[in-house]
């Protein structure tokens, strides 16, 4: 697979353009449905996509949580099949291009002369609607524009809202299915406060490698860690506010700031500043406060066993 983030008419190339949050199962059979149009026209199966979601320019507000970083989505399109992924900055001067001003970007600039158009998809500042209108544009800028099928499949309907909204509710399951894969976030492993040590459940605190990530909905999960040895281990991960434990002598009461907190079954090794990846693979119970700290280790026991449990099956 190879990146191209410049002008590059060194290659003939049929592509489709998203954002591909995710590159969940949806996304990986237009990049098949892609490969069927480039086998038939000898062009090279490329995608378009943007180095940040449109909506953070567009609508600030309203930009959702990511479910992969750049570079994750990248990785994964080049493994759905693209052999080229055409990396476009969204900025104003892109935002207002009509229909026509981008697909005749795409042709001058990287050799683009047919484009599949997915279910639903649309682009252009000028939003233009069905697909005969975006042939007959394409057609004036010389680049044909094929409709793609729509994605009926396990999970369906499928989307990057829709896997976000699982994940929203804890419904980790469904989103895996959605995804074709376990959700995952990578973190890097900072000194917490310690008190799952003094619990005989020590954890490591995680810190998401990029802020734009979506953190599933907080609560106690079965999971999966892939440590710095490369090998994934069983874990319970608990996302939640601090402190668990209920304080009379704290006024402020809990904790603003979200922590995700890993207890990596059997496992002993030193993981502060390493990066390591979580799975999230079964949604156990909603974050709760509890009266002692007995009360918390005892609670801790039940998922600790039910975590098991559920990766065992």
């Amino acid at each position: 697979m190879r990146l191209i983030t410049k002008s590059d008419r060194g290659s003939r190339r049929i592509a489709a353009v998203g954002m591909y949050d995710g590159v969940h199962r949806g996304h990986r059979f237009l990049i098949d449905y892609l490969r069927l149009e480039a086998r038939s026209r000898g062009l090279i199966p490329s995608v378009v996509t943007f180095s940040r979601h449109p909506l953070s320019l567009v609508r600030p507000l309203g930009t959702p949580p990511l479910l992969s970083s750049l570079e994750e989505r990248v990785v994964s399109l080049g493994e759905a099949g693209a052999d080229d992924v055409v990396l476009l900055s969204f900025n104003d001067s892109l935002r207002h291009m009509t229909a026509a001003e981008f697909l005749g970007m795409l042709r001058s600039r990287f050799g683009i002369e047919a484009l599949v158009l997915g279910f639903n998809n649309r682009f252009g500042h000028d939003l233009v609607t069905g697909i005969e209108a975006y042939k007959e544009i394409g057609r004036k800028a010389g680049v044909e524009v094929i409709a793609a099928p729509e994605y009926r499949g396990e999970g369906s309907p499928v989307s990057s809202s829709a896997i976000r909204h699982a994940l929203a509710e804890g419904k980790t399951a469904e989103a895996s299915v959605m995804l074709g894969k376990p959700f995952a976030l990578r973190g890097t492993v900072s000194k917490g406060h310690q008190i799952g040590r003094t619990l005989g459940f020590p954890t490591a605190n995680i810190v998401p490698v990029e802020q734009e990530i979506l953190i599933p909905k907080a609560g106690a999960y079965a999971a999966t860690v892939l440590t710095p040895d490369g090998r994934k281990r069983p874990a319970m991960v608990n996302i939640g506010y601090r402190p668990t434990v209920s304080d009379s002598t704290d006024p402020t009461g809990p904790s603003h700031i979200l922590t995700i907190e890993a207890h990596i079954f059997d496992y002993t090794g030193y993981l502060y500043d390493e990066e390591v990846v979580v799975e999230f693979h079964h949604y156990i119970r909603p974050e709760r406060r509890f009266a002692s700290t007995e009360k918390l280790r005892e609670q801790l026991k039940t998922d600790a066993e039910k975590a098991k449990k559920l990766l065992n099956s």
